[in-house]
């Protein structure tokens, strides 16, 4: 294999690494900003709730 495609080929093997690997600081700050727009005290635990549930998958957002 020409050196130049061996190259060609890590770059872009570390770059789908990176673009797949996840980012914990990004969700935690999006789940932060999420349970601080809870209106009481209720809509916070349902929002708690949903967050320990996890992603929804699905067409309208339901587990499929």
């Amino acid at each position: 294999m020409p050196r130049s495609l061996k190259l060609t080929m890590n770059l872009i093997a570390h770059f789908l690494n990176w673009l797949f690997e996840p980012r914990e600081g990004f969700s935690s700050s999006r789940d932060d900003a999420y349970l601080a727009a809870a209106v009481d005290m209720n809509d916070l635990e349902r929002r708690m709730r949903q967050l320990d549930r996890g992603p929804s998958f699905g067409p309208f957002g339901y587990n499929a």
